[in-house]
């Protein structure tokens, strides 16, 4: 009875009433028998691997971090810009996989993000907004507007695009633009974001894309606060806390705060250059989701937690 119940339920696909009914007993004992026929190893799983992720090391690096979930690359040790491809559809097939009808997917800016746009073939029926304006004075002033419409048009829902830089050194014309009515329409959508989904920064010059498009004052400010990371364009320490610095008040795009609400925030970045920013976003739990490389997960097991 026990290889004819575990056939049937894992075969076959019958529930456990259905196996009970027909077999004329309770659907306890169909239970009972189900969990024996695994105990006894007359049912053994096997799951089959793809060979392009590292699965244990994804599990490690989630019971670490405290993350709900991981996805691994396996390969070489390459750079950030070698890298950006393979997370890119990594992301994609993540995102493909998980979002459901009627949620609000938030993007921000930077090639891997970029990288997943392009990868991408489908998507559920979601709005996409506009998590942090355009980068001023660097390659993405158009991308990140292209990013929401572009996904949007994937999902054949709304586009809540940001039209305007990320940052202004002039807080009353932040202030006024936020305001504006196209403007507000979008960041009025912040405070329903199901899934956030942006690329870590590394703090380290010249490798930090951020950093050399703000103001100098604001950089020198950035790097005696001891800024290691930027995430959606929040600025962390080594231990993953805020760093108070000019651009927080002069920015616009999704708050710390309503990052931190996200109930999914998914953190893509790899490359042995970015492990520190990594870490950083890590300690200070902005994660649910990390996409990296296997050196990067190896490096950030080796690390100890305050």
């Amino acid at each position: 009875m026990m290889t004819t119940v575990a056939h049937r339920h894992f075969v076959g696909r019958q529930t456990k009433s259905d196996i009970a009914d027909s077999l004329g007993v309770s659907r306890f004992k169909v239970a009972r028998l189900i969990e024996e026929a695994i105990a006894s190893g007359v049912v053994r799983f096997t799951i089959a691997e793809l060979d392009e992720y590292d699965t244990e090391l994804a599990e490690a690096l989630s019971a670490r971090f405290g993350l709900r979930h991981a996805v691994v690359l396996r390969g070489p040790n390459l750079s950030a810009g070698q890298m950006t491809e393979a997370l890119g559809r990594a992301a994609a097939a993540l995102l493909e996989e998980t979002l459901v009808d009627g949620q609000t997917l938030a993007v921000a800016w930077g090639r891997t993000l970029s990288a997943c746009a392009q990868a991408l073939t489908k998507l559920p029926a979601v709005d996409v907004v506009q998590a942090i304006g355009s980068m001023a004075g660097g390659e993405y002033v158009q991308s990140s507007v292209e990013l929401v419409h572009r996904l949007a048009a994937l999902s054949r829902g709304q586009a809540y695009p940001l039209y305007l830089p990320m940052w202004l050194e002039d807080p009353s014309l932040v202030e006024r633009l936020r305001n504006e009515p196209s403007i507000a329409r979008a960041t009025a959508r912040f405070a329903h974001v199901d899934v956030l989904v942006s690329g870590i920064g590394a703090w380290n010059p010249p490798q930090s894309t951020l950093f050399a498009t703000l103001p100098l004052a604001w950089q020198e400010q950035a790097q005696v606060a001891g800024t290691s990371a930027d995430l959606c364009s929040v600025l962390l320490d080594a231990d993953g806390r805020p760093v108070v610095t000019p651009l927080a008040e002069n920015l616009i795009g999704m708050t710390v705060e309503q990052i931190r609400a996200a109930p999914t925030v998914i953190g893509v970045a790899g490359g042995i250059e970015k492990a520190e920013a990594i870490s950083a976003v890590l300690r200070g739990r902005w994660l649910t989701t990390l996409i990296t490389d296997a050196t990067v997960g190896q490096r950030l097991l080796g690390l100890s937690l305050k």
